[in-house]
């Protein structure tokens, strides 16, 4: 198969951009590590709570997703 300039030019945007989501990826998981050993909890059970918050915010109930969020961080805070 013979690429074109403009082919192998996309192909390795898309090689340089999952190279960046996988960058991207490496750091929120860093940082949700550092989050939940500072409130005292798990990794795991903060992304639960971001994800429940996601899902409030697609639904459109951004209020109530932002009062789980602060509820969430008070019961890990207490655990601590």
């Amino acid at each position: 198969m013979q690429l074109d300039q403009k082919t192998k030019d996309a192909i390795e945007d898309i090689i340089n951009r999952r190279e960046g989501i996988a960058s991207m990826q490496s750091q929120i998981k860093e940082d949700i590590k550092a989050i939940a050993e500072h409130l005292g909890g798990k990794p795991a059970q903060l992304s639960k709570i971001i994800a429940l918050v996601e899902k409030e915010r697609e639904k459109g109930d951004v209020i109530s997703g932002e009062r789980d969020i602060i509820d969430a961080a008070e019961e890990m805070a207490a655990q601590a």
